[in-house]
């Protein structure tokens, strides 16, 4: 290699780091607390915590997640690698401060690390150009790549893509090494180590199974594009991926793992696949086409799934539709931002969504996937087949899942650098291979203009909004840390020792004195922080029984939700109710209580419009019912569970059903009238007909009379530092009234 690529490359990787560990910086780690960027993280330094004082065991079944316990659904290979990080510089006794630390440069590194796989994949796969446009691109695009690599992201999405694109390195390596169009040895050295990457990738994420689907469609593919040489070769080293990531899940990772069994389906299925591929394009050419292969392959493969599963483990199927199925829309799941649909990110479908999140890196990554399509069909490189359909399938399932987009990203940072070492080569510009390229075209310009379009539009447009985006907040409030120490050292501890909570669990556990009734999103604040039992935590376990409790109208049903969790005390904070936001728009969680409780949301509001004059635009209506204010979410934040007799906020309204000029249907406030007390306004409604309604208008000022919560009281709240004591308090918490 040339000194300068070294040097090139050496500058893109501190680049990468930059962007990743300054802007960052005083949010994560400006205090003396580690304030991570992401709720996850919490959770992981739990399990590290536990890790480092237990080594080697870790938890598997986590007594502190939920109230009776719950199974640590977690692939071990981030927390190891921390944990074993902190156990070769402090040792066993290292603090939780230090261990926070730790993990708070893991992404960085690791994100550093996959800018480096990245940048070698485009060299080994295309040219020295090209890998180090495709490394400068990784470095620097915006979007989930960039955000789940900055310093305090600690999750396993760093650790995927590096393993994934070192499972790329190492395969596009086996082949390049087995066959034309580069001769040499065959080894299986390569394609071990790929299996190698491949097994670790599974032992960091359990749905991993879905980078092996990506392969399979691969070497499905390949007798279309390649020689009968160069498939078998590749479906040779396939197999032997396949087979050593096989062995690496079969001896390392935990069988009761949610979807280990759909890790090892779809490795079998991955070897199964090979070994087809290499016999059927060993036969003699005239008896079998190359369409043919990829055919008869791809039909052989899915009878041999389902009669194997049928035969093997039905659950297996189940499973594989059940995440399929997650990539269809649903009301629950757009409750996580990361889950929704990429179009349908902010709630509405938007075509700008994809500048919003990648800039021009997605679109020209769309136009470099087709040319490298066509390119493919001349060239016929399965290497470069390998890039192009994992590079598809992450475009698809971005589309589908917003949250995909951090493998999208590299993949499309890979084939933009292909695609400029291109542009480069039509402009003449001199390389190393080629210092005096010559250029018949008359356009003038034309070197220049190559240098321009490069710089122009896939560089430069990304530089400042990758560097915006780099600088975020940290994860918990300073109100919710005052919170959650007060819970941690004011509350009695939830289980009988005093040290349970870096004991060494067994399988079953004797479950919590009492427990702690939140919304998922400060789950893994409550355990990892205030060392106290959730009912509900990030995985979504115990949400419907949360939101059953924060969505009742009813002070006994929402006590005997409280009971049957063994619930002590509650959470409330100023997210959970509605509250006015910009534009018209209503901000808040409380829709994804209504959806988690499975309660029609036309119980608690409706939408609709008005204006004041024919000329004017409409203005979204927004009517607020009465058991909308009777909920305990309304009742414990707004109200502080006191009782309420509003005067001169209950309205009486005429809905009226219309139609646009689009000829979609839609609801006219055509009269609004407020009156005294709810009881005039009920009075006059009913002597007015059935299209008069009552009905709030403000979602955070009550509108009808609300009862006293007897059979809760509040025993702390919390506040920013900016905000006066009459001011409503950011977090409430309320311990539950023992009956007399």
């Amino acid at each position: 290699m040339r000194k300068l690529d070294l040097l090139l490359v050496a500058a893109i990787l501190v680049i990468a780091a930059t962007l990743r560990l300054w802007a960052p910086w005083e949010a994560v780690l400006g205090s003396p607390r580690v304030n991570f960027l992401e709720t996850d993280a919490w959770y992981h330094v739990r399990l590290v915590e536990s890790q480092v004082h237990n080594f080697p065991h870790r938890i598997t079944t986590d007594p502190y997640a939920s109230p009776n316990g719950q199974y640590v659904a977690v692939a071990p290979l981030l927390d190891i690698l921390i944990a074993t990080a902190v156990l070769l510089t402090q040792g066993p006794a290292a603090s939780t401060e230090y261990i926070a630390r730790v993990a708070a440069f893991a992404p960085a590194v690791m994100g550093v690390l996959a800018v480096a796989a990245v940048w070698l994949l485009g060299t080994i796969a295309f040219d020295r150009r090209a890998g180090l446009m495709a490394g400068l691109l990784a470095a620097v695009l915006p979007g989930h790549f960039l955000d789940r690599t900055l310093l305090g992201f600690v999750d396993h999405h760093a650790l995927e893509v590096l393993l994934a694109f070192a499972t790329l390195v190492s395969l596009t390596w086996a082949i390049r090494l087995a066959g034309p169009p580069v001769p040499g040895p065959r080894s299986l050295i390569p394609a071990s180590a790929a299996g190698l990457c491949l097994g670790l990738y599974l032992l960091t994420w359990s749905s991993g199974a879905y980078f092996v689907a990506i392969l399979a469609g691969w070497i499905l593919l390949t007798p279309v594009v390649g020689t009968s040489e160069t498939v078998r070769s590749a479906a040779r080293a396939t197999a032997t991926l396949a087979a050593t990531a096989l062995v690496i899940v079969l001896v390392f990772q935990d069988r009761a793992l949610f979807r280990y069994d759909a890790q090892v389906a779809s490795l079998a299925v991955l070897l199964a696949a090979s070994a087809l591929v290499w016999w059927l394009a060993a036969r003699p050419k005239p008896v079998v086409s190359a369409v043919s292969v990829s055919s008869v392959s791809s039909a052989a493969l899915v009878l041999l799934m389902v009669l194997a599963v049928s035969v093997w483990q039905a659950d297996v199927l189940r499973q594989i539709g059940s995440d399929i199925a997650r990539f269809s829309p649903d009301p629950t799941r757009m409750a996580v931002l990361e889950a929704r649909p990429l179009f349908m990110y902010s709630g509405n479908w938007d075509w700008a969504q994809p500048w919003v999140f990648f800039r021009s890196g997605f679109y020209v990554g769309l136009l470099a996937l087709a040319w490298l399509c066509l390119d493919i069909w001349r060239s016929r490189r399965l290497d470069h087949l390998l890039i192009a359909v994992f590079t598809a399938a992450n475009f698809a399932a971005t589309v589908g899942q917003n949250r995909f987009g951090y493998y999208l990203v590299p993949a499309t940072a890979l084939v933009a650098g292909w695609l400029c070492a291109r542009v480069f080569d039509w402009g003449g510009v001199p390389h190393a291979g080629n210092p005096q390229p010559g250029v018949t075209s008359r356009l003038p310009l034309r070197r220049e203009l190559a240098v321009v379009l490069v710089a122009g539009l896939v560089v430069a447009p990304n530089l400042v909004p990758a560097a915006q985006s780099t600088a975020r907040a940290g994860g918990m409030a300073g109100y919710w840390a005052a919170a959650m120490t007060w819970l941690r050292t004011a509350t009695p501890k939830p289980f009988a020792s005093p040290s349970y909570y870096l004991a060494r669990y067994a399988s079953a556990n004797p479950p919590a004195d009492y427990t702690v009734m939140n919304w998922w999103d400060q789950g893994y604040w409550l355990i990892q922080t205030a060392h106290r039992v959730p009912v509900s935590n990030p995985t979504q376990n115990g949400a419907p029984q949360s939101a059953a409790f924060y969505t009742a109208t009813d002070q006994a049903a929402a006590l005997a939700v409280l009971a049957a969790q063994r619930a002590r005390y509650v959470l409330v904070d100023w997210e959970l109710p509605f509250r006015d936001g910009e534009n018209g728009a209503i901000a808040g969680r409380f829709q994804h209580l209504s959806d988690w409780a499975g309660i029609a949301t036309s119980r608690f509001y409706s939408l609709c419009y008005e204006r004041q004059r024919e000329s004017d635009p409409w203005a979204p209506a927004w009517l607020y019912t009465e058991a909308y204010y009777q909920t305990m979410a309304y009742r414990l934040m707004v109200l502080g569970g006191r009782g309420a007799a509003p005067a001169n906020n209950t309205w009486v309204v005429r809905t009226d059903q219309r139609r646009d000029a689009a000829g979609q249907e839609f609801c006219e406030v055509s009269e609004a009238q407020v009156f005294r007390s709810a009881e005039e306004a009920s009075r006059v409604a009913a002597s007015r007909g059935p299209q008069f309604r009552v009905v709030g208008r403000t979602p955070w000022q009550p509108a009808f009379p609300v009862p006293p919560v007897t059979g809760l009281r509040v025993v702390q709240e919390f506040r920013e530092p900016t905000q006066k004591a009459t001011e409503t308090p950011m977090v409430r918490i309320f311990e539950v009234v023992p009956a007399q």
